[in-house]
């Protein structure tokens, strides 16, 4: 088939990932493009060139704002990005993609959907953001095309907007992500961006108060939050590793004994629980947003939100869990080929608009 993905504009398409959304986008072009298809990326020109990438902006806007304003300007972020997708949706209109799949961040695409020679589909990574929100309600769902979400409880936080959706659980690449042959280690990771939505802060304390070293993995993307809230936590024995390669870091997590993820918001996914689940890792995390859809109590274990006691208990429990169920189940319900299979069943059916409102894993 012939795909066209509009990506989002923020950051680059390209390793090292700014997060989640930037990791999924450059995999399953590949991986579309790996399976045979015919695939356009639209995306900014700071993108990975490997990819089949065709430029709508020369940079990704926020490391641009701050390259030319010195601070993100959401404002200027959100006028360029908007004038790129316009420009894009005019283009898309007398294309001839069997299937244009959006997974942008913006209302621009849902605005411009009716001009497309195909219905447009959007993938939800995010909770329903206001600009979308308000798109949706203007013009209503239906008008707008076909949504997928990423889960059930991203699911939920769209339903008032969009009655029906798809819901397909993001995957990953678990013949990348392995269990190394390092043995395990006494120790606890966290990994991903360092802000104040992520809890870096509250992974140190219930690590600390559950007796087990942490290792603090991923780029700075609050300097002040690290600076005041997470650098004083840091204690001989544990460790900031910065902002590493895939390969490195798959190596820390598999000699990790458990993964702490602690967002301080509704998660609409977590990516970072698949992957360390298929390095053998089990998880504890605070009960929130889609995390109890991923983790069970052969892969972890879930404490209240925001509680470090009852997080470094479920540190200690994650110490029984077998590395061998956590890659198992990563394998049977989160691998990327899975994910993969299930939208090209939406793309190659997409004359038929009634789906059920979750595909089965």
């Amino acid at each position: 088939m012939k795909i066209g993905i509009i990506g989002h504009l923020k950051f680059p398409i390209a390793k090292p990932y700014a997060g989640g959304l930037e990791a999924f986008t450059h995999a399953y072009t590949n991986a579309l493009k790996n399976r045979g298809h015919e695939v356009t990326l639209f995306a900014s020109g700071d993108s990975d060139p490997q990819l089949p990438l065709q430029s709508i902006i020369p940079n990704a806007t926020i490391p641009e704002s701050h390259a030319r304003l010195g601070r993100m300007c959401h404002d200027w972020i959100e006028s360029v990005e908007d004038e790129a997708y316009a420009a894009l949706m005019l283009q898309l209109s007398t294309s001839d993609f069997d299937v244009i799949h959006n997974h942008s961040l913006s209302p621009i695409p849902l605005q411009f959907s009716h001009l497309l020679p195909t219905r447009l589909m959007t993938t939800l990574h995010a909770p329903a953001l206001p600009r979308m929100a308000a798109e949706l309600r203007r013009r209503g769902g239906d008008a707008c095309g076909q949504f997928i979400n990423i889960s059930n409880a991203n699911a939920d936080a769209w339903r008032s907007l969009l009655p029906e959706q798809t819901v397909i659980h993001n995957g990953v690449d678990t013949s990348f992500w392995v269990r190394c042959k390092e043995q395990k280690q006494r120790r606890a990771i966290w990994f991903g961006r360092i802000l104040p939505d992520k809890g870096t802060h509250l992974a140190l304390r219930a690590a600390h108060r559950a007796g087990i070293p942490l290792d603090v993995v991923g780029p700075i993307s609050d300097q002040n939050y690290f600076d005041s809230e997470v650098l004083p936590l840091l204690r001989p024995d544990d460790a900031y590793h910065g902002h590493r390669t895939h390969e490195e870091l798959c190596t820390l997590i598999s000699r990790s004994a458990v993964t702490l993820v602690t967002p301080c918001w509704d998660e609409p996914f977590g990516l970072v629980v698949a992957e360390s689940l298929a390095c053998g890792t089990p998880v504890a995390a605070f009960n929130r947003g889609a995390l109890p859809e991923l983790i069970g109590k052969s892969t972890g274990r879930l404490a209240k939100p925001g509680s470090v006691r009852e997080l470094a208990q479920a540190i200690l429990g994650c110490m029984k869990v077998p590395g061998e169920i956590c890659r198992r189940v990563a394998q049977e319900h989160y691998s990327f080929d899975r994910m993969v299979e299930q939208y090209e069943s939406l793309y190659q059916n997409q004359s038929d608009w009634s789906f059920p409102n979750e595909v089965a894993a």
